[in-house]
C-alpha cells in the first residue's frame, strides 16, 4: 500500500538503470549507464528466451544441466551481437529441475526449461509478439531431436519483452556487458552521494554479472550499510 517508512538505509536490488527510472526519475543516470542526453546508455549483455515446460515422462541419460553446443560459432555470435537476429546455429541449455527435486513434478513426470541466447532489445530486430509461437515450435523440435520428453502439460515462454516488463534494462536478465570499461571498479557504483542511505546490489552494479559476482555485490552492499549505521 501507499505510505512512507523511515529507514537509516535502504538496499535496492532491482536492475540499476530501472531503479533510477522508476524510483529516482529526477536524477541523471550515473555515467556508466548514461548515453546521449542522459538517456539509457552502456553496452548490455545479450538476452535469452527461456521455455519452462512440465512434461509427462522421464528423461533418459540426461543430467541436471545439459549444454547443446552449436557448430557455427562465428556466425551465430555475429547474429547475436551485431545483426540483432536469432542465432543461425544456436547453443542451448536444458535444465531438468525434477531430477534433483522430487517436489518439482508429479511422480513419473518432469519439469525442465530450455534456454536459448537472443539479442537484447537494444540491438535486436525481432518482433517478439510475432515470434513467440514460432520460437516454441523450434524449441519443441529441438527437444524432440535431443531425446527429451515432450508431452507438454503446462508451459510458459519468457522472452526479452517479458524481461523488459519485469524491469530489466534492454530486455536482458544479464545487465551491463562484461566489457573492460563496465567491469569491477568501472561499473556503476553501489551508492550515489545524491541519495544518502541508498545502496544498490545486484548484477547492474559492482563488481559484475553472474552468481560469482552478484554474491560479492551483496557483501559489498552489507558493508556499505554497516558504514551508514555506525
Amino acid at each position: 500500500g501507499e505510505g512512507t517508512i523511515a529507514a537509516d538505509a535502504v538496499v535496492c536490488t532491482i536492475d540499476l538503470p530501472t531503479a533510477y527510472e522508476w524510483l529516482l526519475p529526477e536524477l541523471k543516470l550515473p555515467r556508466a549507464v548514461r548515453g546521449i542526453g542522459g538517456r539509457l546508455g552502456g553496452d548490455y549483455s545479450p538476452s535469452c528466451v527461456v521455455w519452462h515446460v512440465g512434461v509427462k515422462g522421464l528423461p533418459q541419460g540426461k543430467a541436471h544441466h545439459n549444454i547443446h553446443f552449436g557448430h557455427e560459432w562465428a556466425g551465430a555470435f555475429e547474429d547475436l551481437m551485431k545483426r540483432g537476429t536469432l542465432m543461425r546455429d544456436p547453443s542451448r541449455l536444458v535444465t531438468i529441475h525434477s531430477l534433483d527435486d522430487d517436489e518439482a513434478a508429479p511422480e513419473g513426470d518432469s519439469t525442465l526449461y530450455v534456454l536459448e541466447p537472443t539479442p537484447n532489445l537494444d540491438v535486436g530486430r525481432i518482433d517478439w509478439k510475432a515470434e513467440r509461437e514460432p520460437m516454441k515450435e523450434r524449441l519443441m523440435e529441438f527437444l524432440e531431436g535431443a531425446g527429451y520428453p515432450t508431452d507438454v502439460v503446462v508451459d510458459e515462454l519468457v522472452t526479452p519483452l517479458d524481461w523488459h516488463e519485469q524491469g530489466m534494462a534492454a530486455g536482458t536478465p544479464f545487465a551491463l556487458a562484461h566489457t573492460f570499461a563496465q567491469t569491477g571498479p568501472f561499473r556503476a557504483a553501489n551508492v550515489d552521494k545524491r541519495v544518502p542511505g541508498l545502496v544498490f546490489a545486484g548484477s547492474g552494479t559492482v563488481p559484475g554479472v553472474g552468481v560469482p559476482m552478484v554474491l560479492p555485490s551483496g557483501r559489498l552492499a552489507a558493508e556499505r550499510v554497516n558504514q551508514l549505521l555506525r
